[in-house]
């Protein structure tokens, strides 16, 4: 829709951060299965929670020089977290320095696993953000 995305153009880039957590917060507790997980927020986030994402290498950290002169550190680190699922195996970055950057991962050689997991993670996420916040995904 052409006016939803022009409003989305004019507004903040902030608020639109603020939004997106917000919708795929909720969103994120919709997903069954082995998706099925839970979202930290990095306002406010446990130290040891921290500590684990940290070690599992999961966490993204603010101070990329190019992140900052690219100006996508502002307002860090509020509107921005990370979901996983138990196995770790499925992870969603929000508003890093995408919007959302979803990762199916796992050791070993199958792939088909992966990119199978990766799909139903894709469909999930867009479904579950569009029933929450009325807006459609979209990826480039």
């Amino acid at each position: 829709d052409l006016s939803m995305d022009l409003v989305s153009r004019l507004e903040s880039p902030r608020s639109r951060e603020l939004e997106l957590r917000t919708s795929f917060k909720s969103a994120s507790a919709q997903f069954k299965g082995d998706l099925a997980g839970n979202y930290y927020p990095l306002t406010g986030m446990e130290e040891s929670v921290r500590q684990q994402l940290v070690d599992d290498h999961f966490l993204f950290m603010s101070g990329d020089r190019n992140l900052t002169v690219a100006g996508m550190e502002r307002d860090w680190p509020e509107g921005r977290g990370i979901f996983h699922n138990k196995d770790k195996t499925f992870l969603v970055w929000v508003n890093e320095e995408d919007q959302l950057r979803i990762i199916s991962m796992q050791k070993g050689g199958d792939v088909l696993g992966v990119f199978k997991r990766l799909a139903r993670g894709i469909e999930a996420v867009g479904t579950s953000v569009e029933k929450e916040s009325g807006k459609r995904i979209h990826a480039r």
